[in-house]
């Protein structure tokens, strides 16, 4: 309905509340009604004058009768002796009238307010109008929008006064992504969305997005914005918003918590309420609950969503593990980036209005020390920039514990004078925070302490000890932490939270630099979870010189292959080698190289996802997973205060390149030259000699990387560049580079195109493609998502089979590295067991008879695969009855079920593998994580790590 629409269709008694709403917001006092006027009085120069304003709702033309008008104000003025009138309509009111009225009431001070003018007036001062009239709706409303605005972190700051209420009126539109799947093509597909397409989108959302890209006040703006549809909408909307404390508070209930926000608004939430409402759930992350609870809590959402048709929207850092809880339950993925120089660029121009010249020496500062992009950003933490840039004219340190050092002294350090307390030192303040900092960072899920927790906490623990406070008592303190300094806050009236988990990682880190030094093992153990890691990051920024702390997370680091874990020491110690650029560059450049091996663990899984057909890399081809692993060490290693031990990191692949030719210290080689090629790095040495090397130019994947990458990230600066080598070299390569575009990663996987995997000790052949992937597929979810110590790839170029193993163990020994293994694994069948017996004597021993033979000078192997007891009925003394194959280690009730046995001449029981459905099965088994289907691999992966001296658990 539109406004003009809305105040004609006004009856009087309606019009005579609405102008008596508008006048009070106007800032008069007093207002009364008096039959169809309403008085209101306001400060003049001199004293009090009063205002009434004569209401109409009917069109006031020089036509009608004037004389009953006349009337009606002198018949006001008698009672009311007002200083100055008003003649108000929710309609026209003419120039003729006016002229009418002036006549008859010359001695009158008389203004008009028509249609036009009163819509005007209800713009500026009574934007609430418009809206619409359930009152129970507008008390809700009401209140959603005070807890937003109360729990505005800048607002609870105690430098912040009207100084700064600009900063209350920045809101950086985010950038917001659709992730989805296009249903013709099965292409994954990221498209650009704005807020309003995000509201419009009726399913349940799931929004991701690193800690500080704003999903926070993402959630609270489309709450706002869903109330504002309220006056066009029919079914009227609900927004309640939900913090993980609250989750917490209410036991991990959802239901009973949304009643607890909506009863006292609307008295009830019964069938009536959801005919006539829509609630939409705005969860502000649960990545912090351990993952039983965020199971029972999904669960509960799937379930309210169905029963009483309430949508969700879940906030989290972490898409893969939230995303995983929900099995098939249907929701779209929406990706929040975190801010670009160009959001920071508006958000600074506005803080800096009409001052161009301190904006720009403010973003020139924190580019040139990537401040940015090493912490949370948050409107809190950019008006805390901007303020200590201001009010100091700082120059931006170059690590984010200096910055938050200066924000401690910025927000703590000023004295302040109360009724209870004079003065309370810094270090004292400081304490406590850093004390209960620790302590949240070390309890499980982070959980907060309630306020009495709280402060039964810190009595006890200065029980004993004298407190510097000249005036006041410690509950005093412990008060104006909370309620001041904007960095406690009190959730719900009762939990004391860090208003931000940064706060929380910094004074934690403090407290372990400053006073509890052993538990720094603890930054060292923890480094791969997200808040651990970012407490680690900065303590050593600290110091910026800490060795030995280096040296011990580069260890603990040693032989993760998790995805995960890769991902997080990728993005850890990129940052740790930022805050300890003054740390000797020989151990930094250790750590680089451990980055890379994670890296490349990283890729080498999402490669195996893609071939497993995972929903996340379908359809990938190898080329783009290569550049995406890329660019992910490319941001988390693009800083100029790691360029040293990345010029050194890049002379030692690039020298193993040119010494083995081995295609993973290309693919190393090509990430640290393009990082070091960086605008912010700028230096070009090591991708020139990249250029250099033409047997680089002969590996197709390694050349197809190096073209992308050059387009993507130099665009016309290389393009002389990528001419010349695409002349150089293109048509020597032009078939392979066909293939790894054309096809997805599933269709190259273990073929002589998947060459880039970290170097690993023991390699594993076995007779055929889905061999491979299926045994490698085994020990990843037998070992809750493990890459192998071990690498695997199928015998031969082109046949396979158990003879092609015997060749390849056989023609193994002037290619084997020193302290490396080879593995070949043979199947217990007829053909197997030929091969594996033909090997010859004098050239390998038998370890175990019909099992395990080693090669007499190296160690190369040749193993059987091992029957279990259970499967006993497989093994016979003649060898052409013997069937036993990789996929008889599943149950024989899951091998019927996908249709892959075949009956054998043996006799009843035995049955041998439909060699046409094996590729089929393989998909099928690739898609299974559950480690139970794979408990039959157990006894084979035990006897590799007997024979390679490994030691691993596995999941029965």
């Amino acid at each position: 309905m539109s406004k003009l629409i809305k105040i004609q269709e006004l009856n009087i008694d309606a019009l005579v509340v609405c102008v008596t709403n508008l006048v009070k917001r106007i800032g008069y006092e007093d207002v009364s009604q008096n039959e169809n006027s309403v008085i209101g009085s306001r400060e003049g120069l001199l004293s009090k004058e009063f205002h009434q304003f004569i209401i109409y709702d009917e069109k006031l033309m020089g036509s009608i009768d004037i004389a009953s008008k006349v009337d009606d104000v002198e018949s006001f003025l008698e009672t009311s002796k007002a200083n100055v009138i008003y003649i108000v309509s929710n309609c026209v009111i003419s120039k003729g009238f006016e002229q009418s009225i002036a006549e008859k009431l010359n001695k009158f001070n008389i203004n008009y307010i028509g249609r036009d003018d009163l819509i005007r007036l209800i713009d500026k001062n009574y934007e609430d109008f418009w809206r619409h009239n359930d009152l129970h709706l507008l008390e809700y409303e009401k209140h959603f929008h005070q807890i937003c605005s109360k729990e505005t972190e800048i607002k609870k700051l105690k430098i912040f006064n009207e100084k700064y209420n600009k900063l209350l009126e920045i809101f950086i539109e985010p950038r917001l992504f659709h992730l989805y799947e296009d249903k013709k093509s099965n292409t994954p597909v990221r498209k650009r969305i704005d807020i309003d397409q995000l509201i419009e989108d009726s399913k349940n959302k799931i929004i991701s997005g690193n800690a500080g890209t704003g999903k926070t006040t993402l959630l609270k703006k489309v709450g706002e914005k869903l109330i504002q549809k309220n006056s066009e909408e029919v079914k009227k909307n609900v927004p309640v918003f939900i913090s993980a404390t609250e989750i917490f508070e209410n036991n991990y209930e959802i239901y009973p918590l949304i009643e607890r926000k909506i009863i006292p608004s609307f008295g009830h939430l019964d069938g009536s309420f959801e005919s006539s409402y829509s609630i939409v759930l705005l969860i502000d992350s649960i990545d912090e609950l351990d993952k039983n609870k965020q199971k029972l809590i999904v669960n509960e959402l799937i379930s309210i969503s169905k029963v009483h048709k309430i949508q969700y929207i879940i906030g989290t850092r972490h898409y893969d593990k939230i995303a995983s809880l929900f099995e098939h339950d249907g929701f779209n993925h929406y990706e929040i980036e975190k801010f670009n120089n160009d959001q920071i660029r508006k958000f600074v121009a506005q803080f800096f209005l009409n001052e161009k010249s301190r904006a720009d020496e403010l973003i020139d500062s924190l580019r040139e020390n990537r401040i940015i992009e090493r912490m949370a950003i948050t409107p809190l933490t950019l008006s805390l920039i901007s303020i200590l840039y201001e009010e100091n004219n700082l120059e931006i340190p170059a690590t984010i514990a200096d910055i938050y050092d200066n924000f401690n002294s910025l927000i703590i350090g000023r004295a302040t004078v109360t009724s209870k307390i004079q003065f309370i030192d810094i270090s004292f303040k400081e304490r406590i925070l850093s004390l209960y900092a620790l302590l949240l960072l070390e309890k499980e899920e982070h959980a907060p302490l309630s306020r009495d927790d709280f402060y039964n906490y810190f009595l006890s623990y200065y029980q004993a000890k004298t407190l510097p406070i000249k005036k006041g008592n410690l509950e005093d303190v412990l008060e104006y932490l909370i309620e001041h300094t904007g960095i406690l806050v009190v959730k719900d009236d009762k939990w004391v939270c860090f208003s931000h988990d940064s706060y929380m990682e910094y004074y934690a880190a403090l407290e372990i630099f400053k006073h509890q030094r052993e538990k720094e093992e603890d930054l060292v153990k923890n480094f791969l979870e997200h808040n651990w890691q970012n407490a680690a990051i900065f303590y050593a920024g600290k110091s910026k010189d800490l060795p030995k702390f280096l040296d011990k997370v580069i260890q603990e680091l040693k032989g993760k292959s998790k995805l995960q874990d890769c991902f997080m020491g990728v993005l850890g110690i990129g940052y740790l080698l930022q805050a300890l650029f003054q740390t000797d560059n020989q151990l930094r450049k250790d750590a680089v190289h451990e980055a890379l091996r994670m890296s490349v663990n990283a890729y080498e899984t999402t490669s195996k996802l893609a071939s497993d057909n995972a929903v996340m890399f379908r359809n990938y081809n190898l080329p783009i997973l290569q550049l995406m692993n890329l660019m992910y060490f490319y941001e988390n290693f693009n800083s100029l205060t790691v360029k040293e031990p990345l010029l050194l990191a890049f002379s030692e692949v690039i020298k193993n390149f040119k010494e083995t030719g081995q295609q993973v210290d290309g693919y190393k080689a090509i990430k640290l030259a393009l990082t070091l090629d960086s605008k912010r790095i700028n230096e070009s040495s090591a991708l020139e000699k990249l250029i250099e090397e033409k047997e680089f130019f002969k590996i197709p994947s390694l050349y197809l990387l190096l073209d992308f990458s050059l387009e993507l990230l130099g665009q016309e600066k290389y393009k002389t560049l990528k001419n010349q080598i695409k002349k150089e070299h293109f048509n020597r390569i032009s078939e392979p580079i066909r293939s790894l575009i054309q096809l997805p990663a599933r269709r190259l996987r273990f073929t002589d195109l998947d060459t880039v995997s970290e170097r690993k000790k023991v390699r594993l052949v076995v007779e055929g493609k889905t061999d491979a992937e299926i045994i490698e597929h085994a020990y990843y979810c037998l070992t809750n998502g493990n890459l192998p110590y071990w690498s695997i790839k199928s015998a031969g170029n082109i046949s396979g089979g158990a003879t092609e193993v015997a060749k390849s163990i056989l023609n193994a020994k002037p290619l084997l590295e020193a302290e490396s293994i080879v593995i070949g694994i043979f199947d217990h069948d007829a053909k197997g067991l030929n091969e594996f017996n033909r090997l010859d004597k004098n050239v390998f021993d038998t370890l175990h008879k019909d099992f395990v033979k080693k090669h007499k000078e190296k160690e190369i192997y040749a193993l059987c695969l091992p029957v279990p007891g259970e499967l006993d009925k497989y093994l016979f003394k003649e060898q052409q009855f013997n069937f036993f194959e990789i996929e008889h280690y599943f149950d024989e009730e899951f091998l019927n079920e996908n249709k892959m046995l075949e009956r054998t001449p043996v006799g009843e029981g035995v049955f041998k593998i439909r060699e046409k459905g094996k590729k089929q099965f393989s998909d099928v088994v690739r898609k299974r994580t559950d480690s139970k289907i794979f408990n039959g691999f157990i006894g084979l992966f035990h006897e590799i790590d007997k024979i390679t001296g490994a030691q691993i658990d596995y999941e029965e």
